[in-house]
C-alpha cells in the first residue's frame, strides 16, 4: 500500500497538534486566557479595522504573486516554496500587530508573550517544512 497519500494529513495534523499543546502549554504557564483556535480574537475595535486592512493588503499580494506564477514557466517546487514564504511572511506581520495590540490594550499583560512565542513555533514549522522541501514531497 502506498502510504504517499497519507503524508501531506500526517503532517498537516502533527503541525495542528503541536500548535494547540504549544498554546496550551504557554497559556498555562502565563496563566492568560485561552484564545480560541481558528478564530481571530481581537483586542478591540481599532485592532479589528487594523487586522482587516492588512488581510486584505495580504491577500492582494498573494494574488499578484500568483499572477506573475502563472504568467511564467516556473516549476511546482518553487511556486510551493514561494508560497510558503509569503504565508510565513504574512504570519510574522499579523501576529506581530496582534502582539503589539496585545501588549498595549489586552487586561492580561502577559497574553502578548504567549502569542510570540506561538509566532516563534509556527515560524519554525514552516521553516521546517521550506527548508527540507515539503518533506520530500515536492520534486
Amino acid at each position: 500500500m502506498d502510504y504517499s497519500y497519507f503524508l501531506p494529513f500526517a503532517i498537516v495534523l502533527g503541525f495542528n497538534l503541536v500548535l494547540l499543546l504549544t498554546e496550551y502549554v504557554t497559556r498555562k504557564l502565563l496563566k492568560t486566557e485561552r484564545k480560541r483556535f481558528w478564530f481571530n480574537q481581537y483586542v478591540n475595535n481599532k485592532h479589528f479595522k487594523i487586522e482587516w486592512v492588512l488581510k486584505g493588503l495580504l491577500l492582494a499580494g498573494l494574488v499578484v504573486m500568483s499572477y506573475i506564477f502563472l504568467s511564467t514557466n516556473a516549476p511546482i517546487d518553487t511556486w510551493f516554496t514561494l508560497f510558503l514564504s509569503y504565508m510565513l511572511f504574512m504570519n510574522i506581520v499579523n501576529e506581530s500587530v496582534t502582539a503589539y495590540m496585545e501588549k498595549k490594550y489586552a487586561k492580561s499583560k502577559n497574553q502578548y508573550i504567549a502569542t510570540l512565542f506561538e509566532l516563534v513555533v509556527i515560524s519554525i514549522l514552516l521553516l521546517s517544512i521550506i527548508v527540507m522541501n515539503l518533506f520530500g514531497l515536492l520534486p
